[in-house]
């Protein structure tokens, strides 16, 4: 019961965000005609979804900016385009559809939602083991209720999305650019050395003597040169005069491990998935430094009210440190 009390002082709080933009009644069919048009980027598209004329579109939406009183598109050529005030109220009118549905699934079934969504991007340069770790708060709590909808991608592209409110939270091994910090807010889910490992064979033959055992030895990278990770990782290897051989360069990091497994060179990863990377690849720990620091944040808008998932994720982090 308490879950639905929440979810109904959600709900009031998000009419009331825009009722007391003006003293003008919120029309719902204004807000569906605005979200359509955002979606697609075209009046003339969200007229043809909903079956109505391009004209009817344009003052309906007209309506609206005149209601909250500001634009909430740039016109740009052909295109519409959000600004601020129109990327807000469009989190803010999905979240109010979302709970409408809901409330008719509720009520149709007598009893309460069964399911919470969230929109998790994972940057492609994250290990796996690392997201299911990330995730394990909410997978223990909300196990039977979770919709998670988990999706991979470039920094960059993931950046794009969650600023643009089609991702409720970005999980990343980089903090959000100097450029982005007045939109996107980065907060560190976790910081650890690194761990160097390897299958048994070759881990027996370079543990003795580490790090000097690494000179000239089979080395897959994960990261990239041209990464802040990667160039650590050169750095460490210079300053303590070793030049392992790269064997391979591999992006995905389920990859990068498996090849590991089967002995085709040592991998370098976050020291707090060490005893995970052991029990699911079998690889064994060469040596560890904690001079090579893999951090992970979890970035969201600023803008945006709090996905109350995320706000659990964030509070869990907080309480790990």
């Amino acid at each position: 019961m308490a879950l639905f009390v929440k979810k109904a002082d959600n709900y009031y709080s998000i009419i009331s965000f825009f009722l007391t933009m003006s003293t003008r009644a919120l029309n719902l069919k204004h807000l569906r005609y605005f979200a359509e048009v955002a979606r697609g980027g075209s009046v003339a598209l969200a007229a043809s979804r909903l079956h109505v004329t391009p004209q009817t579109i344009s003052s309906q939406v007209q309506e609206l900016e005149l209601s909250i009183g500001q634009p909430l598109f740039d016109r740009v050529g052909r295109r519409m385009v959000l600004t601020s005030a129109g990327a807000t109220a469009l989190d803010y009118a999905n979240a109010i559809f979302a709970l409408g549905d809901e409330l008719g699934a509720v009520l149709r079934g007598g009893g309460l939602a069964k399911r919470i969504a969230l929109r998790v991007g994972v940057t492609d340069s994250v290990p796996k083991l690392m997201t299911v770790a990330a995730m394990q708060p909410l997978i223990q709590q909300h196990r039977k209720r979770l919709e998670l909808l988990c999706v991979e991608g470039s920094f960059t592209e993931l950046l794009g999305r969650v600023a643009a409110g089609e991702l409720d939270l970005v999980l990343a091994d980089s903090a959000v650019p100097a450029n982005l910090s007045r939109s996107l807010q980065a907060r560190v889910w976790a910081d650890s050395g690194t761990s160097f490992m390897a299958a048994r064979e070759l881990q027996a033959s370079l543990q003795r003597h580490f790090p000097a055992s690494l000179e000239g030895a089979p080395y897959l990278a994960g990261a990239t040169p041209t990464s802040l990770l990667g160039q650590a990782i050169e750095a460490w290897f210079t300053r303590h005069d070793v030049r392992p051989h790269v064997a391979g360069r591999i992006d995905d990091s389920a990859l990068l491990k498996g090849f590991a497994q089967r002995g085709l060179g040592f991998v370098a990863i976050p020291q707090s998935i060490e005893a995970a990377v052991a029990r699911q690849y079998g690889l064994r720990v060469v040596g560890r430094t904690p001079d090579i620091r893999h951090s992970f944040y979890w970035i969201r808008t600023r803008a945006r009210r709090v996905h109350p998932l995320v706000a659990e994720l964030e509070q869990a982090a907080r309480q790990d440190k």
